[in-house]
């Protein structure tokens, strides 16, 4: 089933502001941080320099707010990273509610990682790192189907065929006759669970819509 969306159902899910969860998505490791604080420093020393030099000049404005932008650098990638992420999705005209079901669900392993190492006898060792993933078969009567894949995790073991699954879909046409992108998040009601990579959705206020537009049985 096909529940379409307003956009301010859809800003309540995916806000152009970026959630604090999306947030702590692409804050990163501490060696991020310690590169982005690097890169704060650098500009802001520059900018520092400069300014003694356009003191005066129409440029001084500019200098310091490149300065003020580039010292706050390090806290405001990731909210920059996030809001763009979200405007992928904003983008399209149409967004839907999908109730669909899920027909199959199996799992798969990608390379993750390579490393190359040259051992005591100088022989070239090449190592990868793999990262398994569900990936989940839907579609729903209309004949609507995708594959939704995401890292595996522990809880998903419960997951099995003819669940019902929740997301946010997304087209450039009214009927959803070709689906454009849909959220790397979803929601199994049954098992209370979600299934994600990537937290694009507001999760208390997609739950609380999945309940007042669950279609009754």
């Amino acid at each position: 089933m096909l529940l379409p969306l307003n956009r301010e159902q859809l800003d309540q899910l995916i806000p152009p502001i970026p959630t604090s969860d999306q947030y702590n998505y692409y804050w990163g490791t501490g060696q991020d941080l310690f590169r982005r604080l690097l890169i704060s420093a650098a500009i802001a020393s520059i900018a520092w320099i400069l300014h003694f030099r356009v003191i005066g000049t129409t440029w001084e404005l500019v200098i310091f707010l490149v300065g003020s932008l580039g010292a706050l650098y390090w806290l405001l990638v990731p909210v920059a990273i996030a809001a763009r992420r979200n405007a992928q999705l904003r983008k399209y005209p149409y967004s839907a509610l999908w109730y669909a079901t899920i027909e199959d669900c199996y799992l798969s392993e990608e390379v993750s990682s390579k490393q190359e190492e040259v051992d005591d006898r100088g022989r070239l060792e090449v190592s990868y790192a793999t990262e398994s993933f569900i990936n989940l078969e839907l579609g729903d009567n209309d004949d609507r189907t995708l594959t939704f894949r995401a890292p595996l995790q522990r809880g998903y073991k419960r997951i099995e065929p003819d669940q019902a699954i929740c997301l946010v879909i997304f087209a450039a046409d009214p009927q959803f006759q070709r689906l454009s992108r849909f959220t790397s998040d979803a929601y199994i009601p049954k098992l209370r669970l979600w299934v994600s990579d990537y937290p694009y959705l507001r999760r208390d206020s997609f739950k609380d819509l999945v309940r007042r537009l669950r279609p009754k049985t």
